[in-house]
């Protein structure tokens, strides 16, 4: 048996909200409660039955057997007087009863009920809904068993209203699931018009890149050129400050030039025809190794490599260029107080290999780690050691060879920047 829910000041108030989330108040009853009301009156063996609800102020008579409903006061309602102590209500003469006698609906002025019996309709969370009515306008009595059977309807009712409840809820959440699920699409279909918007705008941006960056190599090794030759010719009749000018102008030339190369080749890392091969990793870093040799010599540096190098799935160029700019920059930002040394290693990984390329160096603080990938972005800036481009170059090239990119600290403090690249064949 379900228990009511009866306590507290706003009873009365959950009671109606119940019955309201239902939304069968004034809506015509369908074929099955008919059916149900129909079973009432013959299990009872009487011409009348009644499924009654109560709202706010009125009884709403949803379906009847044997009269006309329809509503009538609250006040004027039998099944108002004892529907919410939750107990089937058994009356084989009203009249004789002192609180039903004094009704309307039994003294004459609605009409002249003498056998009478309700059964209420308690839903799942214990709220009094209304009744299940039966009636006749002469005595009688149910038996024990009539009683239970009654009682059993009127929970099929409440079972069938639940039933309506959850198909309107479950048609509700399919709407909005509908609703959702075209929203996803229209999301979808903007972030994939502003994603080819993107990549549109950055072919252009790259190509202007390259255009002005190559538009600059000549004019910028003229200008070199002319202040190598004005410090070749005339430097001996320059005083202090002029030498000073010549030379600042020399190194801001040179810085220049830096960055123009080292646009065009992050421009390069995106651009340049890709072409996956098994490219084996020890043969490329010894070309890095001749590549760098002068500014390894230059700074006493050391690279390492335990062992051999897997062989891996990509383009061999793009590859060396990688690795040449990690060694370089593990070489840059070198510790004052030691020569640097730049260990290269490898371990198998899920789908491929992780390279590492470990340096004893200045190291990236941790809450620099992710920015430093970004375009521009430096350590550093007042060191002016690099332009931050050669990260960025980094993560274009591992991005291009389906593979990820990650920086942590080495064991002596340095910086430890970890590949995962795909294994040939993968």
């Amino acid at each position: 048996m379900l228990t009511l829910t009866l306590e507290g000041p706003d009873a009365e108030a959950r009671r109606l909200a119940a019955l309201h989330e239902y939304r069968v108040l004034d809506a015509p009853a369908d074929d099955e409660l008919n059916a149900v009301v129909r079973v009432a009156a013959m299990v009872a063996d009487v011409p009348t039955a009644s499924l009654n609800l109560i709202d706010e102020n009125r009884q709403c008579q949803l379906t009847t057997v044997g009269f006309a409903g329809g509503d009538s006061e609250r006040g004027d309602s039998m099944c108002d007087i004892a529907f919410r102590d939750g107990r089937v209500i058994h009356l084989p003469d009203a009249r004789q009863h002192r609180v039903y006698a004094g009704n309307p609906w039994v003294d004459g002025r609605i009409g002249r009920v003498r056998f009478y019996a309700s059964a209420p309709l308690i839903s799942p969370a214990g709220y009094a809904l209304g009744t299940l009515c039966v009636f006749d306008d002469v005595s009688k009595s149910l038996t024990s068993k009539q009683i239970h059977r009654l009682e059993d309807l009127a929970e099929i009712i409440v079972g069938l209203f639940e039933r309506r409840r959850q198909a309107r809820i479950s048609a509700e959440l399919a709407m909005e699931t509908e609703r959702s699920h075209r929203a996803i699409e229209r999301a979808h279909e903007e972030l994939r018009l502003a994603v080819r918007e993107l990549e549109r705008s950055n072919d252009e941006l790259e190509g202007f890149a390259v255009a002005v960056s190559h538009d600059l190599v000549r004019p910028l090794a003229s200008a070199s050129g002319y202040l190598e030759m004005l410090g070749h010719l005339y430097g001996d009749r320059l005083d202090e400050r002029g030498a000073t000018w010549v030379s600042g102008a020399g190194r801001a030339l040179e810085r220049m030039q830096q960055l123009v190369r080292a646009l065009l080749d992050y421009a390069r890392a995106g651009h340049a025809p890709y072409r996956a091969v098994a490219v084996d990793l020890t043969e490329v870093i010894g070309q890095v190794r001749a590549d760098l040799r002068a500014h390894t010599e230059s700074t006493g540096a050391t690279i390492t490599v335990p062992g051999s190098l897997p062989v891996v799935n990509g383009d061999p160029t793009l590859l060396r260029q990688l690795l040449q700019n990690l060694i370089d920059n593990a070489i840059k930002y070198r510790h004052p107080d030691r020569a640097p040394v730049v260990e290269v290693g490898w371990a198998p990984a899920p789908g491929g290999c992780l390279i590492e390329v470990a340096d004893n160096g200045l190291g990236i603080p941790p809450d620099q780690r992710e920015r430093v990938f970004d375009m521009f972005a430096q350590v550093d800036p007042e060191s002016r050691t690099g332009h931050g481009i050669g990260l960025s170059t980094c993560m274009r090239i591992v991005e291009r060879h389906g593979g990820r990119i990650a920086v942590g600290t080495s064991r002596s403090g340095g910086t430890l920047i970890r590949l995962h690249l795909p294994a040939a064949g993968g």
